[in-house]
């Protein structure tokens, strides 16, 4: 054979050798750039759902705070009503106790040392007022904050996603939208519903007006508001039970109540002595019970003036036992009370509105606030061969698909109450039970969650 024939047979082989050579160095080139893209996207959707998630939260927890500070607040106006009419129930005791001044030597001293202190009092009862407008005041300027954050936030959360990426270094060209239908927003949710709502009004259904937040604060009275109480007893000799038949019984009741409207704070405050006395009648002898009001006396608060408990039945810890003196109680009260004075009801009294889970994630057991965020690059902006680089191997050799890289992560808000506090003790303060969720306490917690099938077909058809 002729040698000059066959030379440039191995430059053809080496050319083709190198074409493949190159195929295979493009097609792993484009491969682990694609590997990078995918995990990219995964970490900022990661990034984007915890995020998004973690704002959501942050207003859960917001609201329970402006709940606490509204319920502090209303507690101490109770607190200030108390005060005011315990004082004032001592203002008629210096009329109905003239005959300490028959008491030889010091009776003239302790009835001037009497009246002394009853007017002490009834200065005291006068300095609530500024007291008690303030925390009204202060109630209802929380309560427009807390209308005011829950109606504008989502603007806010829904940009989160989209925030997160610019603030990353590796977010460039990326795109991020939450998947509606698998996502569940606080408020103004058009596809799955608000999770949280407002209470307002004075239904008793502790699903519609304010009934539960009432009874969480009337909970949350201390002993003084809650019931002023003390009873004493005096037995009397033998002798003279013949006109006395049980000795006396000196009882002093008192508490606050909120009204049946739940707009007003009242305190009535009363001390009457008790006996049994002997009646003389035509047709014979009998025993009468005698009640001998000594104190009484009450304050009000009330958003528009008036009384809503004029026959006060609403409890006062069982002030009617001094009957006689409760029907006396308004006879004596401060020169603010709302009876009298409608601007002591500056501000927002009473039970407060407030924001808390809609009815039908109260009644769950474990409700949570879940979200799916969809990341996505086109197929023209990435780092491959047939994407930025604009170089084309062809679609018959399938070294990179035109699909654009996506990833979707999932992350969901839910209600923890710790088990222990960082010393280690049981942070349990109802008997050791499992506290419900609710905007009554700040515990709402994130979590990273795994896809749903919803959102894994959401994402999908997008």
């Amino acid at each position: 054979m002729n040698e000059s024939k066959q030379q440039g047979q191995t430059l053809v082989l080496m050319l083709a050798f190198t074409l493949v050579l190159a195929i295979a160095l493009i097609y792993l080139f484009n491969t682990s750039q694609l590997l990078a893209e995918r995990t990219q996207a995964k970490v900022l959707a990661d990034h984007a759902s915890y995020n998004t998630a973690v704002k959501q939260a942050q207003l859960l927890n917001a609201n329970a705070y402006m709940n606490k500070a509204k319920i502090a607040n209303q507690l101490a106006t109770a607190q200030a009503v108390s005060v005011a009419s315990w004082a004032e129930h001592f203002q008629p005791i210096p009329e109905h106790t003239q005959w300490i001044n028959l008491i030889p030597v010091y009776g003239n001293t302790i009835y001037s040392g009497l009246v002394t202190a009853t007017n002490s009092l009834g200065q005291a009862s006068e300095a609530s007022a500024p007291f008690i407008i303030a925390n009204n005041v202060a109630t209802k300027s929380v309560s427009e904050q807390q209308n005011l954050l829950n109606n504008t936030s989502i603007i806010e959360i829904r940009k989160i996603p989209t925030k997160t990426l610019q603030n990353s270094s590796i977010g460039t060209d990326f795109k991020a939208e939450a998947l509606p239908l698998s996502s569940h927003f606080s408020v103004n949710d058009p596809f799955n519903g608000n999770f949280i709502k407002q209470y307002q009004g004075n239904s008793s259904d502790p699903y519609e007006g304010r009934q539960r937040l009432k009874d969480v604060v009337l909970a949350s009275r201390d002993p003084f508001t809650r019931e002023r109480r003390v009873d004493s007893q005096w037995n009397l000799p033998g002798w003279i039970r013949t006109w006395n038949k049980k000795g006396f019984e000196l009882h002093r009741r008192g508490g606050t109540e909120v009204s049946n409207d739940l707009n007003q704070w009242k305190g009535v405050d009363t001390m009457s002595l008790h006996y049994e006395k002997l009646k003389i009648k035509w047709t014979g002898l009998s025993w009468k019970h005698r009640e001998d009001q000594i104190g009484y006396g009450s304050a009000l608060v009330r958003n528009d003036g008036g009384d809503n408990d004029r026959g006060n039945l609403a409890g006062y810890s069982n002030v009617l036992k001094n009957r006689d003196a409760s029907n006396r109680s308004h006879q004596f009260t401060p020169s603010w009370d709302a009876r009298s004075n409608n601007r002591i009801g500056w501000g927002e009294t009473g039970i407060p509105r407030f924001w808390d889970l809609d009815p039908k994630f109260l009644a769950q057991d474990e409700p949570t606030l879940p979200l799916s965020i969809r990341i996505t690059k086109g197929s023209d902006l990435l780092d491959t061969t047939s994407g930025a680089a604009e170089f084309k191997v062809g679609r018959e050799l399938d070294i990179v698909s035109n699909d654009n890289i996506s990833a979707i992560s999932s992350a969901e808000v839910y209600f923890e109450r710790p088990l222990q506090d960082r010393r280690g003790s049981s942070t349990f303060l109802n008997n050791g039970k499992f506290e419900k969720a609710s905007l009554l306490n700040p515990y709402w917690q994130v979590r990273l969650i795994n896809n749903s099938p919803e959102a894994i077909a959401e994402g999908r058809t997008r």
